[in-house]
């Protein structure tokens, strides 16, 4: 094989390995309750302000 199809190689290499890690830090299990607590926070139902001027919905 030539230099530069070792390097192709190596590159393309040296990416799958970097795309492995991102997956293997984003989906490792300690990380859980940080990756959800944002996902959970959407969910919740937003506070009424005592003095909010807001007509209609599920708030009234």
């Amino acid at each position: 094989m030539s230099s530069a199809a070792w390097s192709y190689f190596l590159f393309t290499f040296s990416l799958v390995v970097v795309f492995v890690c991102i997956i293997v830090y984003y989906y490792n299990p300690r990380r859980k309750k940080e990756i959800e607590a944002p996902k959970q926070r959407m969910l919740e139902d937003d506070e009424v302000m005592p003095d909010s001027k807001r007509k209609g919905g599920a708030h009234e």
